[in-house]
Parts: structure tokens; sequence; C-alpha cells
């Protein structure tokens, strides 16, 4: 009996240990596809502010409006697209494939690339948003990368791939700056040529690495265009608890994307940092990102748990953000280390509490949503931040701040803990 049940329990052995070989495999590729969008997403920031503030062209000069305002609508419109592109792509890759989806939009945003490059070069300011809104649309397929490794569990836990995910995420962010503000010596033009070749080799790495995956055959085949009345992630909206924590999830962003996006304005306003510096500045803060993505925050969420730990993050961003109004060009930088680890707290956790609590939502949907919601207020802060930038970029820094003590005492009273 001994010897059979040895027997019975070396197959199942070898079963579990073949799922999550498989699940690795394809959790490296999903990496890769994000370690390259997110860089070919990061290029242009080091580039763009000094651009705009420093600069005298028909880009920096169109309709005759401040350089500040013009900045503002760049930053706003690519997350605009984002938001199109993400509330559908999610939904689209559950029901025609995950691969497939993922193919196409990156096969698009290499082309909308290009065309950012070309209207650089034209120095067409209108062209250009119309390149970075095609660019966004097509960029929210970042949601569908995220919707496959919620997919790996729980062959792998969640959290951990989370934060691998945003790890690889950050990665980008890091390489994305800094390449930018090395290569803008050779014009933005470069930098956008540039992004378009990293794309392609995150197309590579899907068409070749990632496991060929089936579309969900439970659903009905739709086309397309009704994706945007029928399967757009804002319909998860209708549910008032979704509604209550995508608030929070709103406010949330908005205060760190107050950060994300002023940052470098605040920067070449005080100290002068030119596109270089401010890429290396952005190494420290997304090493820091990387680092505690990786090795702390599944840590922290046996530690403290997914609701108190994703609190903790946002307290400490609205801290450290207030600080904006004493730091010096010395100080700047351990503090910037130090707000990187808070928004890989903040951005490992949040997100796997929402996906724990509504587990029975179709993933790619609500990934969708997320995506959706962090572009949205992305594209948000970009408009109202550059107004309140007209009398300093700290005062949208320090909006930001008191946005998220605002989500943490909600997210504190309304939600429940999840250990």
């Amino acid at each position: 009996m001994t010897i059979h049940a040895a027997k019975v329990k070396i197959p199942a052995k070898n079963t579990l240990m073949t799922e999550q070989l498989k699940a690795k495999k394809t959790l490296f590729s999903v990496m890769l596809v994000v370690l390259f969008s997110s860089a070919g997403i990061a290029l242009p920031y080091p580039v763009l502010a000094p651009l705009f503030l420093n600069e005298v062209s028909p880009l920096t000069t169109f309709a005759d409006l401040p350089s500040k305002i013009l900045l503002g609508i760049i930053l706003a419109i690519y997350p605009l697209g984002v938001i199109l592109g993400s509330s559908v792509l999610g939904a689209a890759s559950g029901i025609y494939g995950r691969k497939k989806t993922l193919i196409i939009t990156l096969i698009l945003t290499a082309v909308s690339y290009v065309l950012s490059a070309l209207a650089v070069m034209a120095e067409s300011f209108l062209l250009l948003i119309l390149a970075r809104f095609v660019t966004g649309i097509f960029s929210g397929n970042i949601s569908i990368a995220k919707a496959i490794a919620v997919d790996l569990s729980p062959t792998l836990d969640k959290t951990h791939t989370f934060s691998l995910v945003n790890a690889t995420s950050y990665l980008g962010w890091l390489l994305g700056p800094l390449a930018g503000g090395l290569l803008a010596i050779y014009g933005l033009d470069t930098v956008f040529y540039f992004a378009a070749v990293a794309i392609v080799i995150a197309l590579i790495s899907v068409a070749y690495v990632l496991p060929a995956g089936n579309s969900n055959s439970s659903q009905p085949k739709i086309k397309f265009s009704q994706l945007f009345s029928k399967q757009n992630s804002f319909a998860l909206l209708a549910n008032k608890k979704i509604r209550r924590i995508f608030l929070i999830y709103l406010l949330a962003t908005l205060g760190l994307n107050a950060y994300y996006e002023f940052y470098p304005v605040w920067l070449v306003e005080n100290f002068d940092f030119t596109s270089p510096d401010i890429g290396y500045i952005t190494v420290v803060l997304t090493l820091f990102m990387t680092i505690t993505s990786v090795f702390f925050v599944k840590q922290l969420k046996y530690l403290l748990g997914l609701k108190l730990g994703a609190i903790v993050g946002m307290m400490l961003m609205a801290l450290l953000f207030s600080l904006h109004l004493v730091l010096s060009a010395t100080s700047v930088w351990p503090i910037y280390a130090v707000i990187g680890i808070a928004i890989a707290i903040f951005n490992g956790l949040l997100p796997v509490y929402i996906s724990e609590q509504y587990a029975d939502i179709e993933q790619g949907q609500l990934m969708g949503l997320i995506t959706t919601t962090f572009s949205l207020a992305n594209m948000l802060m970009a408009l109202i931040g550059s107004v309140l930038a007209l009398f300093g970029a700290h005062w949208a820094i320090l909006f930001g701040a008191l946005l998220l003590i605002i989500a943490s005492i909600d997210f504190h009273f309304s939600q429940e803990d999840i250990r």
C-alpha cells in the first residue's frame, strides 16, 4: 500500500511542478512586455518639461498659450487615450484571447510612436496631440498584461506576481527616463523612434515567448465596436461597492499623479535640472520602487495586511510630498528614494486588495478599470496641476498630498480588512 501511494503522489507532484514552470514562463513573458512598454511610455517625460519651459518653437508657442498649459495638454492627452483603450482592451482580451489582443495593440503602439516622431520633426503641435492620443489608446494593453498575471493565481501567489509585474514596470520607468534624458541631445524625435524600437522588442517577446491562450468560449463573440457599450470596464461601476473603492482609488492616484506629472517641472523651477538630471533622479526613484516591490511588498502584506499596508503607503506618500516646501538640491535625492518605497507599497497592495475583494469578476475587465482609473487621474491631474503650477509646481504636489490623506481616511472607514 505504501508503494502504491508513492506512485500516486509522484505524478501529482510532477504535474504541479509542470504547471508552476508554465506559469513562471508566462509571467516572464508578461514582465518583458511590461518592461519595454513602460520604458517606451516613460522615454519622453524627462524631455518634455525642459522643452516646454526653456525652448521657443511652434510646439511650445502654439496658439500663444502659456507653455505650462501646453505641457499640461500634452501630458493629459496620452492618459485620455489610455482611458479609452484600457476600458475595452482588458475585456477584449478575455473574449478574443490575451495573446492575440496584445500582439495587435503592440503593433499599433509602435506605429503611433513613429507618428509622434514625425510630428516632432514637423513641429506640429496638433499632430503630436493626435499621435500621443493614439499611443495612449493602444498602451492601455498594460491592463491585459496585469490580467495575465492575475490569471496565474493560485498556481503563483497573486501578491507576488503583482509585485514582480510592478517591479518590472518600475524598471521600465527607470530605464525609460534615463534613456530619454541621454537621447535628448539627439532630439525628441529620436526619443520617440527609440520608444518604437522598445515596443517592437516587446512584440517579439509576446509572439515567441508568451504561450498561446484560449479565448473565453463561455462568452458570445461580439463585434469589437460593441465592446464600448457592452463590455467596457466602466460598466462595473454600476455596482455600488465597486464604485466606492474606485472613488478611493481615483483620489489616491490623483494624488500620486500630482507628483508624477509635476516633479520634473518642480525640479526645473527650483534647481534648473536638465533632461539628464531628471533622468538620473528618476533612476533613484524607480530603483527604490523596484527593490521594494521585489523584496518587501509581499512581506508587508503578511505583516500588515492589504488594507493597513495600502494606508501606510498612501500616508507616507502624503507626508513626503509635503516636504517639497523645504527640500534642497541635496536633500531631494534621499527623499525621492523614500518616495519610491512609498509608491511601491501603495501600488503593490491596493490593486491586489481590489482583485481579492472582487475575485468573482472577470479580471481582464477589472484590471482594465484599474488602469482606466489611473489614467483618468493622470489626465485630470495634468490639467488641474498645470493651472496650479502657474503659481508654482509645488502647489500641484501639495494638492496631491491632500488628496492622498482624504483617500486614506475614506479607505480606513469604508472598506473591510483582507488578510
